[in-house]
């Protein structure tokens, strides 16, 4: 039996502090407040490791990957044959691709299980119910009028809204509508949240999500529910549903219309083919290393500009493109075996077990990589959390499936 010592209440307090903070990120995140509550958990989560170390075990090549993903991307920056070697490049690759693998690297200092993250999507779950509230209240109180076509209720992004949207949505759809041993008043508050948000979705106007949540709910339906019968009236009715929301908003009815025109009539989707073929021009012109990290928007700007001007971007609205242009075949090439590797091990764990975990993150996985196809919504430019929340995810996934087993030693515990 374990000995009350002034060590354990130290830690069984810090341990407290890490998860009150997650769980206040969790009901915070679309709030545009200054104080980051993820980063000030792992913090404390720094502090733990001051009075305890934990003993990891690792039982993947994930990490591998992550590293080789992190060299390949930085060799772009000391061997490009753009610019030379910088500080500024550095900052910004730090700010890009270290700083949000803070996401994945908290799992080491706190002890999450099956129980604790529950509650953390619980809270997630809350906070999209209550900003859909409020788009739904800005749409019916006219503010699209002052607004323009985009509404973020409490969130001031609608880019951020867009990536957490198919981040986050396919996951609690899945814990909604796939049988498990969860409580049914928490599978009944998540479906409520899937109804609340759908409305709310359509009168955010952002196409890349009707088209990543129209993909992957009927997956999950389909997936979720062996009657397939049932499973089929489930998607009619969820189809008529969004239907019927769709008539409510002209405006997202006509960019949802607009969804395949690739003309100058919808300048948005041609501003992104031209941005699309000026970043295939970088990567063909500089195929190994690419025109450098940060490096993108002076060389699209000066030597890659399109005949019709798109626009003063930082990025050209497409991820694979993105490393490509940017980090050539070395950093382009290992992003995508990383996200294969994420695709290989999720997909096998769930044909062999047929489980709501693995089911969950493939659904995630697959609604964000549709977003990484308009967006630089992972290790993009400015907006940070999407990559954040898709390392902290990967980590829940990882742990969860015991990829990744954190203990203690118990005589560290009674020192």
């Amino acid at each position: 039996m374990l000995s009350i010592t002034p060590k354990s209440k130290t830690l069984n307090i810090l341990d407290k502090i890490i998860f009150s903070c997650l769980i206040l990120y969790s009901l915070t995140f679309l709030l545009d407040i200054k104080i980051n509550f993820l980063t000030t958990a792992f913090v404390f989560g720094i502090i733990k490791l001051i009075f305890i170390r934990p003993q990891v075990r690792i039982n993947s090549k994930i990490f591998y990957l992550i590293l080789l993903f992190i060299l390949c991307t930085f060799l772009s920056i000391v061997f490009n044959d753009v610019s030379s070697f910088s500080l500024n490049n550095i900052s910004t690759f730090k700010s890009r691709f270290i700083s949000p693998l803070l996401g994945i690297f908290i799992i080491f200092i706190y002890s999450f299980n099956k129980y604790n993250i529950n509650k953390l999507f619980i809270g997630f779950a809350f906070s999209f119910f209550i900003n859909a509230l409020a788009v739904i209240y800005q749409f019916f109180n006219g503010d699209i009028i002052s607004y323009g076509t985009r509404l973020t209720g409490f969130n001031n992004s609608y880019m951020l809204l867009c990536a957490v949207n198919l981040l986050i949505l396919p996951i609690i759809f899945v814990l909604a509508v796939h049988k498990s041993n969860m409580s049914n008043k928490i599978r009944l508050f998540y479906l409520l949240t899937i109804l609340v948000n759908i409305p709310s979705v359509v009168f955010e106007n952002t196409r890349i999500v009707y088209v990543g949540l129209g993909i992957i709910f009927p997956l999950i339906i389909l997936f979720s529910i062996k009657n397939k019968l049932k499973a089929i009236c489930f998607i009619l009715l969820l189809g008529i549903y969004s239907f019927t929301c769709f008539q409510l908003s002209p405006a997202a009815t006509q960019r949802f219309s607009n969804i395949s025109t690739t003309t100058q009539s919808d300048f948005s989707n041609y501003q992104r083919i031209l941005m699309w073929q000026s970043s295939l021009n970088m990567f063909i012109e500089h195929p190994l290393f690419g025109v450098g990290v940060g490096n993108w928007h002076e060389q699209y700007t000066t030597n890659y500009q399109p005949p019709i001007k798109t626009g003063d971007f930082y990025h050209p609205h497409n991820v694979p493109l993105d490393m490509l242009s940017e980090s050539g075949v070395v950093g382009g090439g290992s992003y995508i075996i990383l996200f294969i590797y994420l695709y290989y091990i999720s997909i096998k764990n769930y044909l062999r077990k047929k489980d709501i975990i693995s089911l969950a993150y493939i659904a995630s996985l697959f609604a964000y990589s549709i977003n990484c196809l308009t967006d630089c919504m992972f290790c993009g430019y400015n907006i940070k959390m999407p990559t954040t929340m898709f390392w902290l995810f990967t980590g829940f996934y990882l742990i969860l499936n015991k990829y990744v087993i954190i203990s203690y030693n118990n005589k560290d515990l009674n020192k």
